[in-house]
């Protein structure tokens, strides 16, 4: 049960103006009478009245003169990466160059520059000129698969020419006979360029391409590689034997699998290659860790 004052506002919200009881209960309390009083409807505001009440609210002070110390600082100048190693995820901070500390900026005898650093500075500058003179070219385009031999060798096999059941057979046997297991199952693939764009140098941003696909697929499975085998004669076999790469481990070459099953001559010439590789693999394992 409600109350009379509730019931009276249900009743003239249902537009029920006035109301009597009809009935009492036996020993029931008489129904107070209740005057409502009507609460008086809000003055509007004049016209203009709003917009002269902002008009004279006194603005926010702006502050004109602030520190020298409190401006932000001017950003360094960094060098610019690679087109390969910004695609992929490479280690930026091998790209850019330090920033000066405030003290150090402050400091006029600290901010002097070596002229080792100036001669590096200015090679650097040669070398980002050169590069952007370069004439743009169309990159190399490439695809291949990666597969991991015992966790310790990468298996390199070409995507363009994949290998036929017959071919991944003999290849498995192939390895087995020089004591490295067979190739596991394929981690990833890599399809260059990443963006088809005109390169400048494209067998560099190729070479670097594959070696920083390489260092994240070890880095995410936790891996150390120490040497690699790479199936095939594609466009992309050559670039990892340059001496100058920033590689850990050494490429063997092995040719295509499938252009070996029906010739044995070219099985009688792989054959040196595979004891090459079985070679390394043994002393890789009997090397101390």
């Amino acid at each position: 049960m409600i109350g009379d004052p509730q019931r009276l506002q249900y009743l003239e919200a249902m537009g029920i103006a006035s109301w009597a009881s009809r009935y009492r209960f036996v020993n029931a309390r008489p129904t107070g009478q209740v005057e409502w009083e009507v609460a008086p409807e809000p003055e509007k505001p004049a016209r203009g009245q709003r917009l002269q009440a902002l008009l004279e609210t006194p603005a926010r002070p702006v502050e004109r003169d602030r520190p020298a110390t409190d401006e932000a600082p001017t950003p360094q100048t960094a060098a610019p990466l690679s087109r390969a190693r910004a695609l992929l995820g490479g280690d930026a901070a091998r790209g850019e160059s330090p920033r000066p500390s405030p003290h150090q900026a402050a400091d006029p005898d600290a901010a002097a520059v070596s002229p080792s650093s100036e001669d590096t500075g200015a090679e650097q500058a040669s070398a980002n000129a050169t590069r952007e003179a370069a004439p743009a070219v169309d990159p190399l385009r490439f695809t291949l698969s990666l597969s991991v031999i015992g966790e310790r060798w990468w298996l390199m096999l070409p995507g363009e020419r994949p290998i036929s059941a017959a071919g991944q057979a003999l290849l498995g046997q192939m390895l087995k006979s020089v004591g490295m297991p067979a190739g596991g199952a394929p981690l990833s693939s890599l399809t260059w360029p990443l963006m088809d764009m005109p390169a400048s140098d494209p067998v560099g941003e190729a070479r670097e391409g594959i070696q920083v696909f390489c260092a994240g697929q070890a880095r995410r499975h936790g891996m150390k590689i120490d040497g690699a085998v790479i199936v095939g004669d594609e466009v992309w076999s050559s670039l990892l034997d340059d001496p100058a790469n920033e590689l850990e481990w050494t490429c063997h070459h092995l040719p295509h699998p499938d252009d070996m099953l029906d010739s044995a001559s070219a099985k009688r010439a792989c054959w040196p290659l595979l004891q090459t590789a079985g070679s390394a693999w043994r002393q890789g394992l009997d090397a101390p860790e």
